[in-house]
This record gives structure tokens, C-alpha cells and sequence, in this order.
């Protein structure tokens, strides 16, 4: 099975700002964040390195939906409403088996009651509006 990869990237990423939200995400109540360089010389991206956690059983990469539990989209959720306040730019997330996504367009409200219905669409990429 290939592994589950949720990533957001965002416009003007870089080492630094990437590290330092990565660094504050330990202290919040959501997902703990690693900042990861996408190749050698592509952007920054933030990791949600512990997704995988937040899915209810039975979700493998044959899934069109990943299920969350109620209490792992919750924690989803509380970790989108703190990157948003940390990332006010556009930004992409994508949870991903290893299959080329889908892109979406969706405002940021849109992305949380999407996370809080516990039901992410398996091969999209959510573009998510600036604030």
C-alpha cells in the first residue's frame, strides 16, 4: 500500500517561515507540522506528517473518500483554523495516495465545514482562497 502524504504549500514559503510554523505547531492543538523541502531545490512545503491518524477504519488507498473520525476531524479542523491565521496567502492542501490530484477551488470556510463533515476527497488537491 503507498503511504498516505498530506502536505499544505503556500505562496512565499520559504526555509525559514516554514521551519518557524512548523516549530510553533508543537504548542497548539491540532497536528504537530514538519517543514520539508519538495526536492532539492523545489518550495517548502508543511507536512501533516500524522494524518494518517485521524482516519476512521477501513480507509486504505483504494478509498475515493478518506473518513476522519469525529475527533480527528476536529483536530484537522483546529489545525486549519490556526494555519490560516499563520498563512493569510493562498494555499493548497492535498491528501494524496500517490495518485495524481484533483484540483478544487474552495474558500477557506468551504475547506473547514469540508474537514468537519469528516468525509476529504482522496485524490484533491484543495486550492484554498487568500483571507
Amino acid at each position: 500500500m503507498t503511504e498516505l502524504y498530506a502536505v499544505v504549500a503556500a505562496e512565499r514559503l520559504d526555509k525559514d517561515e516554514a521551519k518557524r510554523i512548523a516549530e510553533a505547531s508543537r504548542s497548539e492543538d491540532g497536528l504537530p507540522i514538519a517543514a520539508e523541502q519538495a526536492g532539492r531545490k523545489g518550495p517548502w512545503l508543511l507536512e501533516l506528517a500524522e494524518v494518517h491518524t485521524l482516519l476512521a477504519d477501513g480507509v486504505d488507498s483504494d478509498s475515493v473518500t478518506l473518513d476522519l473520525t469525529p475527533a480527528g476531524a476536529d483536530r484537522l479542523a483546529r489545525t486549519f483554523e490556526w494555519l490560516f491565521q499563520e498563512l493569510p496567502g493562498e494555499l493548497t492542501f492535498e491528501v494524496l495516495w500517490g495518485e495524481e490530484p484533483i484540483d478544487k477551488l474552495v474558500a477557506r470556510e468551504e475547506l473547514l465545514r469540508i474537514v468537519h463533515t469528516g468525509r476529504l476527497g482522496g485524490r484533491t488537491r484543495y486550492r484554498v482562497w487568500a483571507a
